[in-house]
C-alpha cells in the first residue's frame, strides 16, 4: 500500500560535530521521522516523515537532546511506493559527465536514490583525461609564474627551471591512478 509522505529539511543550530549529528538523527528516528542525515556542517537534518507526524514533535525532539530547532522546509510531498527491491531508483541518470554529477548531487540531496549509467569510464573526458588533468599542467604554470614575481616587500620568492617532463609524468600518473587508459596531455 501506497502511504503519503513528505520530505523535509530541518534546520538545527548547535551541531558541532559527527557526534551530534548521530544524537539529531537517533531523536528524529525515535519520534517516526525515515531516512534521517544530519550534517553539523550545513547545520541540518533532512528526512522522510509521513503526514501525521507533526513538525512541533520534531522540533520538541530536537530541543530534548540540547539543540536548537530551526525552520522546516517541506522539500517534496508525494506517493510514494513502498521498496523492496535492490534496483528502485527515483532518478536514473545517463552519462557521467559533468553534469550528470551535478544532477545527482541535486537529486540526492532532496533524498532521492540515483543510479547512473554509463558506457566508458565514470566521469567522462573533461574530469578524466581532459579539463582536470590539464588543469594540472596550467596550476603549475601558474605557481612558477607567481614564485617569479616578487609582490611583497620582505617576501623574497623565487623560481627554478620547469621540468616539463617531470609534470607531464605527474598529471599522467595521476590520471593513471583513477584508471584512465589515455594519458595524452
Amino acid at each position: 500500500m501506497d502511504e503519503k509522505t513528505r520530505n523535509a529539511r530541518l534546520k538545527v543550530h548547535g551541531m558541532t560535530c559527527t557526534g551530534c549529528e548521530e544524537h539529531v538523527v537517533k531523536a528524529l528516528q525515535q519520534i517516526g521521522a525515515e531516512q534521517v542525515t544530519a550534517n553539523f556542517r550545513r547545520g541540518e537534518a533532512s528526512f522522510e516523515l509521513s503526514e501525521s507526524t507533526s513538525i512541533e514533535k520534531l522540533k520538541e525532539a530536537i530541543s530534548e537532546i540540547g539543540y536548537q530547532p530551526g525552520d522546516v522546509e517541506i522539500v517534496a510531498s508525494e506517493v510514494k511506493p513502498k521498496r523492496g527491491n535492490v534496483g528502485d531508483y527515483d532518478l536514473l541518470i545517463i552519462g557521467s559527465g559533468g553534469a550528470a554529477f551535478s544532477a545527482a548531487i541535486q537529486a540526492v540531496s532532496y533524498g532521492a536514490r540515483v543510479g547512473m549509467i554509463e558506457r566508458g569510464t565514470i566521469g567522462g573526458t573533461c574530469v578524466n583525461i581532459g579539463c582536470v588533468p590539464s588543469k594540472t599542467l596550467l596550476r603549475a604554470g601558474e605557481n612558477n609564474h607567481l614564485a617569479k614575481q616578487d609582490t611583497f616587500n620582505g617576501l623574497q620568492t623565487s623560481a627554478g627551471p620547469v621540468d616539463l617532463k617531470s609534470l607531464i609524468e605527474q598529471k599522467m600518473n595521476w590520471s593513471a591512478r583513477f584508471g584512465n587508459k589515455n594519458t595524452s596531455i
